[in-house]
């Protein structure tokens, strides 16, 4: 199984940054914006071998942000797969493919250094996530890749 805290801190030293949209066109992964009707969040494809993130317009900024975290995690992790697709309520599923996306997507939007300092502070993780702006679930993936 591939190492994917080497793999994002690579990136972020590659790229000189954390944002998901800048690696993605730093990496040739094109990213669409569409206004999705139902609970489609975005998703990720592959098609003549070019790489695709579709987000959904609709989305505010910051949940725009992790959902390209995330969908920039199966572009790169799972390239071999033709589509994710991340709906509102699978978010955080239990499947190995969705995993592997979201610790992506933990290790390249949380700071790890930044992190340490707030669990010095008793911070909950709650207010860790509202510092990040991401979902709570994120810190905790995050917390778990440091153990």
């Amino acid at each position: 199984m591939v190492n994917i805290r080497i793999r994002v801190k690579n990136l972020i030293r590659k790229y000189d940054t954390r944002n998901p949209l800048k690696i993605a066109k730093e990496t040739g992964i094109q990213v669409i914006y569409w206004p999705f009707p139902d609970q489609t969040k975005g998703y990720s494809v592959k098609m003549l071998r070019n790489k695709f993130i579709v987000i959904n317009s609709l989305l505010d900024d910051v949940s725009r942000e992790v959902v390209a975290a995330h969908e920039l995690g199966h572009a790169i992790l799972h390239s071999s797969c033709d589509t994710y697709c991340l709906r509102e309520y699978t978010l955080f599923p239990i499947g190995p493919y969705e995993r592997q996306a979201n610790i992506f997507a933990a290790e390249l939007l949380i700071d790890e250094k930044d992190l340490n300092e707030y669990i010095l502070c008793n911070m909950c993780n709650e207010d860790i996530a509202s510092c990040f702006n991401v979902p709570v679930q994120l810190i905790e993936y995050k917390l778990e890749s440091l153990r």
